[in-house]
């Protein structure tokens, strides 16, 4: 019978089975310990809604970003952080970013179908979503509750913990508002509370320390060299634990959870409920609460009961308006518009938290979806994505991308995943590859 070696005796094996502590670790012919790389957190922030837009007033031309299209306008203040996408053509865009795997299940225009397949690049979420994915990746590197998934007047979701299971969305701004900041302090400048995790290793790194020198004193010449040496890249460490190179949670303070007691369910307070969750994110943001987080504004089934009477539009609802095609173009657009002026709120709160020689935003991947092109036909080809932020400095920004024809979503979530550092080859079922020659900066 054979057995692996290398298994049994390990470093960490020998040393548990001679019954030694740390002092012992640089004697045995030990790896250099290396530090992990200083720097600031990244974080991905997925927004979505339903029934499309309206391609003419959303798609800019290819290209540096001069004028916004009237959708986007409400982000000028912010254009050379933007990095739009478009497919050949104009109008409704033809080519760009498609679903195909709806596609290949012959559901070109079953619009409404397509949340669970937005992030996780699989029909009907075979497989886990991008933030999940992102989310365990940073589980690997310490972060211990990285994901944070929310949504206005939907429990649908689009993000998913694994093949067919849904991470559920928290609906309630005011008990997710406890449940974040609960013990963060409300005074101005006041120190956020320390992450315990952060706690856990700098105690084990000052036991080692604290081991290692005691032990020091009792080698040679030659062995005490080894152990400075140790000591040396364990302070490396330490270093960077109590003060990183750009820290995070710098401008950390809890968002005003005012106007308080709002009925969650009513159309005419839509806008405060959905401008409380963006701020709730941008919070978590700057307290580094959660590294990924998913923002779904309505339901997949279309908004059959959401009316925005704070736009002049108390009837039809938002379903009905989508299907109303070219009629229905100019309140479509104004209601594409409020959302974007909703994102602007939260890309101006990230943009005015620096980050060392950066921002939040800078640090930031927010990209905004929708399940289908136009709300009129449903159609999943075309899908009009767009990227905030950029991962700092992985992607282009004040620029509009203009891509061939058939470019699968999978490519572009691989792309997302790889600037938060996750470099996997493929993102769902079928389609491999990624977007990083066209979109990378």
């Amino acid at each position: 019978m054979t057995t692996d070696r290398k298994d049994r005796y390990s470093r960490r094996a020998l040393l548990k089975g001679l019954g030694l502590g740390m002092g012992m670790l640089p004697l045995l012919n030990s790896e250099k310990v290396i530090a992990q790389t200083g720097g600031v957190a990244k974080r991905f922030i997925f927004i979505n809604w339903t029934n499309g837009i309206v391609p003419k007033d959303f798609y800019p031309a290819a290209g540096a970003l001069a004028t916004l299209p009237p959708i986007l306008a409400p982000l000028d203040a912010w254009k050379t952080k933007i990095l739009a996408m478009r497919g050949k053509g104009s109008g409704n865009a033809t080519g760009g970013i498609d679903c195909k795997i709806m596609t290949d299940n012959g559901q070109r225009y079953g619009g409404h179908s397509n949340y669970p397949s937005l992030l996780t690049g699989s029909f009907k979420a075979q497989t886990a979503s991008i933030d999940t994915l992102i989310g365990e990746h940073l589980k690997t590197q310490g972060f211990a509750a990285p994901q944070l998934n929310l949504s206005v007047k939907t429990n649908a979701g689009t993000s998913y913990r694994a093949g067919g299971v849904k991470n559920t969305p928290e609906a309630d701004p005011y008990r997710l508002y406890t449940r974040l900041f609960a013990n963060i302090s409300t005074t101005p400048g006041a120190t956020p509370a320390v992450d315990p995790l952060l706690a856990r290793r700098k105690s084990v790194i000052d036991f080692a320390i604290k081991d290692l020198t005691a032990f020091s004193t009792r080698l040679g010449s030659d062995d005490k060299a080894k152990i400075n040496a140790h000591l040396e890249s364990i302070r490396t460490i330490e270093k960077q634990l109590v003060a990183p190179v750009a820290p995070v949670g710098a401008g950390c303070a809890p968002p005003p959870n005012t106007p308080t007691g709002l009925n969650l369910t009513q159309a005419a307070n839509y806008p405060a409920v959905t401008k409380l969750m963006m701020d709730i994110i941008a919070a978590a943001v700057k307290c580094d609460i959660a590294r990924t987080f998913t923002l779904d504004l309505i339901d997949d089934g279309g908004g059959n009961s959401l009316t925005f009477p704070s736009l002049g539009l108390a009837s039809p609802d938002f379903h009905a308006i989508a299907h109303l095609g070219s009629a229905g173009f100019a309140s479509k657009t104004m209601i594409d518009t409020f959302y974007y002026k909703q994102i602007a709120g939260l890309v101006g709160q990230l943009a005015a938290n620096t980050e060392g020689a950066s921002t939040s935003l800078d640090n930031s991947v927010i990209l905004v979806g929708n399940d289908m092109n136009e709300g009129a036909n449903h159609d999943v080809h075309s899908l009009p994505y767009l990227i905030i932020g950029s991962g700092g400095g992985f992607f282009k920004q004040g620029t509009c991308v203009q891509f061939p024809a058939n470019v699968p979503n999978n490519q572009l979530l691989a792309s997302v995943c790889h600037s938060m550092g996750l470099m996997v080859p493929n993102v769902g079922t079928t389609y491999t590859g990624d977007l990083d020659a066209m979109l990378k900066a």
